[in-house]
């Protein structure tokens, strides 16, 4: 007997069945190999390292691993007052396996500093969830014969120019904290920009420079050493981790307020999933119990807002500044 012959029409149709059944069993394959994280993490800090913001991405990278299940690798991209590693952010894909450190300085001070600054504060990224908050400390080589913020504006109002501070950078926070100061109580002070906080620290150790405005984690230990002398908090409220010196506006200049704040960020775009599944992270590690205690030692204390209330957080705090640097005339050069 001999066998029929398949139609090709028959033959075609079920060579398609097949596909379509195998498209269907293997779809749990794909959804598998799909699910994020399936590989490692890039957290780009904008600062070298030891700055505050890259000892809290370190912390908070090591403990998003086991959330998360992947290795958080943290990725040192400072320079230009945080501004190109941020913009490295910006540009980088939206797929969460690059995600970045965001605060003040690059994030909504330079915007209204840099005219062609190429990333938007609220356009070119996907706001992840938020890490702590802190003041600064106006602080002095010991060589100064100041003691308090009042006598800084009488020394500098006699001897104009000639109290150097240093930064990290053209736009930074340290650098904004000064020229604010400048600007409410009009003495004129000299900007030393540096390629990280750091090294300004040290050249003010040295006595090169005069004058710093840093993060509390940054000044305290050198100010009960006797290495630097403190002037006053730069946030209008007391510090509970200095609570002996008094904030700059009780000190003359009222008006004066500064903050720096530090969150997670991607670039915009980031799948709503993706979003969700690194902002749950983030929540996990600030609500383990030595979070609060461990930000202490950097002399902030945590933030507790959603992605959304993040980004209007961001909103404000970028028109807080444009208003600021538009009416005090603050300018960069370079």
């Amino acid at each position: 007997m001999t066998k029929a012959r398949m139609q090709p029409g028959r033959r075609q149709a079920l060579k398609g069945a097949a596909a379509m059944i195998g498209g269907v069993v293997s779809q749990p394959a794909i959804a598998q190999t799909d699910e994020f994280p399936s590989r490692p993490i890039r957290l780009v800090v904008a600062y070298p390292p030891g700055n505050v913001s890259d000892l809290v991405a370190r912390f908070v990278a090591e403990r998003m691993m086991p959330v998360l299940g992947q290795p958080v690798v943290v990725d040192n991209r400072g320079g230009a007052g945080g501004t190109i590693g941020t913009e490295h952010i910006a540009r980088s894909a939206s797929d969460g396996y690059t995600v970045g450190i965001a605060n003040a300085g690059p994030l909504t001070i330079a915007p209204s500093l840099y005219p062609n600054l190429p990333y938007d504060p609220v356009r070119d990224f996907s706001q992840v969830g938020p890490l702590a908050i802190g003041a600064h400390l106006f602080v002095v080589h010991p060589s100064l014969p100041v003691n308090d913020i009042q006598g800084l504006v009488a020394y500098a109002r006699a001897n104009p120019g000639r109290i150097f501070y240093g930064s990290s950078g053209n736009g930074s926070t340290q650098h904004l904290a000064m020229a604010l100061f400048q600007t409410l109580t009009g003495v004129e002070l000299t900007h030393a920009p540096y390629r990280g906080s750091a090294a300004a620290m040290n050249d003010l150790l040295a006595g090169q420079l005069q004058l710093a405005s840093d993060t509390l984690s940054a000044t305290t230990g050198l100010v009960r050493s006797g290495r630097l002398r403190a002037l006053g908090v730069t946030s209008k409220q007391r510090s509970d981790f200095v609570p002996d010196i008094k904030p700059i506006a009780e000190q003359g200049v009222p008006d004066y307020d500064f903050y720096g704040w530090i969150a997670l960020m991607g670039p915009a775009g980031l799948p709503a999933r993706v979003r969700q599944k690194l902002a749950d992270a983030v929540a996990a590690v600030t609500r383990q119990p030595d979070f609060a205690e461990r930000m202490a030692q950097f002399g902030l204390s945590p933030m507790t807002q959603s992605p959304e209330e993040l980004e209007q957080f961001i909103r404000f705090d970028a028109d807080r500044w444009r208003r600021v640097i538009t009416t005090s005339g603050i300018r960069i050069d370079g």
